[in-house]
């Protein structure tokens, strides 16, 4: 029996595909679920030359009117800008209160929409600024950098209720050499990606990706890649996606990498190897399966190599949202939250449609973006909204339950 239709590819002809996949994931982590963090086995180039393995969104599914209505929605400062990684708090980064500081840390309520300045979290001195900062449930992490010199911290406190616990810890330092770290935090346990300035003294050296927890005295090794990691470190659901360069004797190639972080070596659960030369943009691991995004176009690579969003596993078939992407994939239980530049595709696998999600009236200029990513249960967005008389007044948040 045929698994396609004559308008495109079914959802058995995806299914079956995802099977076997399956099957040949389960046989390589045969091969790597013993080692250690220095014996993996890396998966093979994905080069999809066959159409038939791509699910082009616009082509095979149907298009229906959007069901998701905000659950709430509050009006923020100009400036503000929202990380979401877990629990009822957001991470911001807002304008200043005074002089004294070119910005501030805090953290949003997402039942109650109260914004928060945190104290005590200039540890630096004038001379530092905040780079960037992200919270989990129990723990707030941020990064201040002294730009004239590129000297930068990360640092992290214990939280609770939207309050810091305890007094901040530096749990990371570089200097111009090594680029501020890339980070998330989830429940009270903070990943980072610690890698060499490419055009500093120290660009032949190892990137590593570390972890630390509230109470930690040290932090330790997750994983070491032999060149920088291409995206943002995620966790969901206890398995954290890591993009690191992977066949280093081979060409530019990238694995992502799905990591079960209950293991305690950090046991490979899934690798998905991308064409030569071809850069992941995001990728999160949602389920049991990669979802990624890949920013520019890539000639001779397949189609893997073009722009836009991806859903699946080595071997196919994929989902591909053809547009440009702007933000990691968030969702659950099958159904894909897509950000692109105008608006948000919110893509249900199971259903076999998609809708548009549109953002906030007069605020397409300075656009709209997701705070939230890979899995969750809130879906966090914020917006800078035009006046009436097209001035930049101030944010709008809205949070989604899904």
């Amino acid at each position: 029996m045929s698994f396609f239709k004559k308008d495109g590819v079914t959802r058995r002809r995806f299914l079956a595909g995802s099977a076997a996949a399956t099957a040949a994931a389960a046989a390589a982590m045969s091969l790597s679920a013993c080692s250690d963090n220095t014996d993996r086995v890396d998966g093979e180039p994905q080069i999809v030359d066959d159409e038939s393995q791509i699910v082009n969104v616009f082509d095979d599914y149907k298009s229906v009117d959007s069901n998701f209505q905000a659950t709430s929605s509050w009006s923020l400062p100009l400036g503000t800008l929202l990380w979401h990684t877990d629990g009822s708090w957001a991470a911001a980064m807002m304008t200043p209160e005074s002089a004294v500081s070119p910005n501030s840390i805090g953290v949003l309520s997402l039942a109650s929409g109260d914004l928060i300045t945190l104290e005590g979290t200039a540890t630096q001195g004038r001379t530092y600024s905040f780079y960037d900062v992200r919270c989990g449930s129990g723990v707030f992490v941020w990064v201040e950098i002294e730009y004239s010199s590129l000297d930068w911290v990360l640092l992290a406190a214990g939280m609770s209720e939207g309050a810091l616990t305890g007094d901040p810890v530096q749990i990371d330092k570089g200097n111009a050499d090594w680029d501020p770290p890339m980070f998330t935090a989830v429940g009270s346990t903070v990943y980072w990606q610690k890698m060499p300035n490419a055009s500093g003294s120290k660009s032949a050296e190892a990137s590593h990706c570390y972890r630390w927890s509230v109470g930690d005295n040290d932090h330790t090794t997750v994983w070491e890649s032999l060149g920088r990691f291409a995206t943002q470190p995620r966790v969901c659901n206890n398995v954290l996606t890591i993009s690191p360069r992977v066949r280093a004797d081979e060409g530019t190639y990238y694995g992502m990498t799905a990591v079960d972080l209950s293991d305690s070596n950090f046991r490979q659960l899934d690798q998905l190897v991308l064409p030569a030369g071809v850069r992941p943009f995001e990728a999160v691991y949602m389920g049991d399966t990669f979802a990624f995004a890949i920013e520019a176009s890539y000639n001779g690579a397949g189609s893997l190599g073009n722009m836009g969003t991806f859903v699946g596993r080595e071997g196919g078939p994929y989902i591909y949202v053809s547009r440009e992407p702007a933000a990691c994939p968030a969702g659950k239980n099958g159904q894909y939250i897509v950000k692109t530049r105008a608006s948000y595709y919110v893509v249900n696998t199971q259903e076999e449609t998609y809708a548009v999600l549109s953002c906030p009236d007069r605020s397409l200029d300075y656009g709209e973006y997701p705070a939230s990513e890979g899995t969750c249960d809130q879906f966090l967005t914020y917006a800078t909204v035009k006046n009436e008389q097209g001035i930049p007044a101030g944010v709008t948040a809205r949070v989604f339950s899904l």
